[in-house]
C-alpha cells in the first residue's frame, strides 16, 4: 500500500484491523521475548477499498515527521464499524440503486446491523466479504489510478491521472456520468481550463478500474472540487451518459455510428455494425459527402449502440 509504519500503527489505532494472531520472538540481545501481532495481507490490500473517504494520496506522500492524515480521524469502536447503502456503493465503485438492487436479488446480503427500514445500516466487514464474494470488487495490487486524455476546444490533448478513482455510470442516456480523484492543483486547474468552454472538453479516452476504456463525445465538465483536511484535492467531472461510448482501440477517441433512416443498398461501401450503423466514407454512394443523408448518430458502444444492437437481434423460439 506504500504507507509507513507510523501510518499502519493509526491504522491499527483507529480499529480497522484486527490481529489474527501472533508470534514470540526472542530477541536475546534485546530485552527477550517480543510478542508481535499478525495481519492478514488480504485486510490490508483491500484498505484504500473498503475506506474510499480517505485521502490515500496524502497518506503515501506525507513527508517525513510530519503528522499523518490519518493521525486525525476517530476510531470506531468494536462492533460500530457500519456503512449505509451509500457506502457500500461507493466501496463497489457502482451507484446506490445498484446496491438496492443486488439486496434484493441475492439473499445472503448482509443483513442490516442498525439504522431505519429506510436507512439501514450494515457491518462493513460483512458487505466487503460479501462483495469479495460475489467478484463485485477485487484485491488491489497497488494503488489504484485512473488515467485519461482530454481535448478542449482547440483539439490539443492533455493526459492526466487520477488517484484513488470513483466512476459513477449512468444506466440512463439521459442521465450522467461522474468520476472523481485525486489530483495535483496543476492538473486540476489545466483540466478546469480545458472543460470551460461552451461545450465543455471532449474525452478521448479514460482508462478507470472495473470497466473497459471508455470515451465521450464532448461535454465533459468540473462539477467539484474538493480540498480535504490533509490539502489533497479531489476533483469531480460529469459528463452526459449519452455521449459515453467505447473508445477504440489503439488510438484515442470513440467512433460515431450513423444510422441512416433509410437502410443501406447494394451501393454502400461502409462498414456496417451490429447496431446497423455505418461510419461513412466518402467514396460511399450512399453515404459519401455528396449525398449527406439524415442520419441518427451515436457513439459506438455506447448505450444507445447496444440497444439498437438488441433490437435487431431476431427472437428465437418456435
Amino acid at each position: 500500500m506504500g504507507v509507513r509504519r507510523v501510518d499502519f500503527d493509526q491504522v491499527v489505532r483507529l480499529g480497522w484491523l484486527s490481529p489474527v494472531g501472533s508470534v514470540d520472538i526472542d530477541y536475546k540481545r534485546h530485552g527477550g521475548v517480543t510478542t508481535i501481532p499478525l495481519y492478514d495481507a488480504e485486510d490490508i490490500a483491500l484498505l484504500e477499498v473498503v475506506r474510499p473517504s480517505v485521502d490515500w494520496r496524502a497518506v503515501r506522500t506525507v513527508a517525513a515527521g510530519r503528522r499523518s492524515p490519518l493521525a486525525g480521524l476517530r476510531p470506531v469502536a468494536p462492533g460500530s464499524d457500519r456503512v449505509f447503502l451509500a457506502g457500500a456503493a461507493r466501496i463497489a465503485r457502482v451507484g446506490r440503486a445498484t446496491v438496492v438492487n443486488w439486496r434484493r436479488r441475492h439473499g445472503d446480503f448482509p443483513d442490516p446491523v442498525a439504522g431505519t427500514d429506510v436507512h439501514p445500516q450494515f457491518d462493513r466487514h460483512a458487505v466487503v466479504a460479501w462483495l469479495l464474494a460475489h467478484d463485485k470488487i477485487e484485491i488491489p495490487t497497488g494503488p489504484t489510478v485512473a488515467s485519461l486524455v482530454l481535448a478542449g476546444p482547440n483539439g490539443a490533448t492533455h493526459r492526466f491521472r487520477l488517484d484513488d478513482p470513483h466512476l459513477t455510470l449512468a444506466d440512463d442516456p439521459a442521465g450522467e456520468d461522474v468520476l472523481s480523484g485525486w489530483s495535483t492543483d496543476t492538473d486540476a486547474d489545466t483540466v478546469a481550463e480545458l472543460a470551460a468552454g461552451e461545450f465543455g472538453a471532449s474525452l478521448r479516452r479514460l482508462n478507470a478500474p472495473g470497466t473497459n476504456p471508455l470515451a465521450v463525445l464532448g461535454e465533459v465538465r468540473v462539477i467539484d472540487r474538493f480540498r480535504s483536511g490533509a490539502g489533497g484535492l479531489r476533483l469531480t467531472l460529469a459528463w452526459p451518459a449519452g455521449l459515453r461510448g467505447a473508445a477504440l482501440a489503439g488510438s484515442v477517441g470513440v467512433e460515431r455510428h450513423a444510422v441512416a433512416y433509410v437502410g443501406p443498398g447494394e451501393a454502400c461501401v461502409c462498414k456496417r455494425h451490429d447496431c446497423g450503423g455505418v461510419v461513412p466514407v466518402n467514396w460511399c454512394a450512399e453515404h459519401g459527402d455528396a449525398a449527406s443523408p439524415v442520419m441518427e448518430w451515436h457513439p459506438g458502444g455506447g448505450m444507445r449502440c447496444t440497444f439498437l444492437a438488441g433490437q435487431r437481434v431476431a427472437p428465437t423460439g418456435g
